[in-house]
């Protein structure tokens, strides 16, 4: 998922040194981890709408300094597609509003909107985890998280851990480690892609269903973004 242009953005979507500790691990890790990913396939098919404040952090050997924003995000799963909408409200405002087939991304600082079409692998990515249309297993490998990105029990406690392979080998993205906390919930999502870039997204107030998904002229409110006068369109 891109969020940011340039390197002056982050961007969504490093060789594990203790990969080889996964080998000791007995065989119940693995049937574990799809227990808790099918846990999370159960709750997520029951969400129709989800609003959520975050805060993401993104570094790596190509990012230069680590970069950070913070903002609230909007989920709404209607009759014929999806819907996300991210407000970025640091460091700069930026809004992203994608229905799984197009993404609009307005930067304020750059005055500038870009449109374009979302392929196959980001849509994937984007929506696999709140919509819940397909079961996980059809576009990832479920593993058990690696142990370097353990987090510890004072920072998210009781929180579980999975580790998602994409299965498509075009995939920007090496691996995903999700933390499901209470009433399995994603709290907290870590994309690795293969440039080493590490991109991590932690949720927080999340209300389930807060939205009136047979409402059209609310969803449409809500999911559609005009630009300020003289916002230069770019079109991909």
């Amino acid at each position: 998922m891109h969020l940011f242009r340039s390197q002056s953005c982050l961007h969504v979507f490093t060789v594990f040194f203790v990969a080889s500790l996964l080998t000791c691990r007995p065989a119940a890790w693995a049937w574990e981890a799809e227990e808790l990913a099918a846990q999370l396939e159960q709750t997520y098919a029951a969400v129709n709408s989800m609003s959520f404040s975050f805060s993401q952090t993104t570094s790596g050997p190509m990012t230069g300094r680590p970069k950070s924003g913070k903002g609230s995000g909007l989920y709404a799963r209607t009759a014929d597609k999806p819907l996300m909408r991210w407000n970025y409200l640091t460091p700069d405002r930026q809004v992203v509003i994608s229905d799984g087939r197009t993404i609009s991304m307005y930067f304020e600082k750059l005055n500038q909107m870009i449109i374009s079409e979302v392929d196959e692998a980001q849509t994937d990515i984007l929506f696999s985890f709140f919509a819940a249309s397909e079961p996980l297993d059809r576009h990832f490998t479920i593993l058990p998280a690696f142990l370097e990105t353990d987090i510890s029990a004072v920072e998210m406690p009781e929180m579980q851990s999975l580790r998602l392979e994409p299965l498509d080998n075009n995939s920007q993205i090496k691996n995903i480690h999700l933390w499901i906390g209470e009433s399995s919930l994603i709290r907290r999502i870590e994309l690795l892609d293969h440039f080493d870039t590490r991109t991590t997204i932690n949720l927080s107030h999340i209300a389930i269903n807060p939205l009136d998904t047979a409402n059209q002229q609310e969803l449409e409110a809500l999911f559609t973004f005009t630009p300020p006068e003289g916002t230069e369109i770019i079109r991909q």
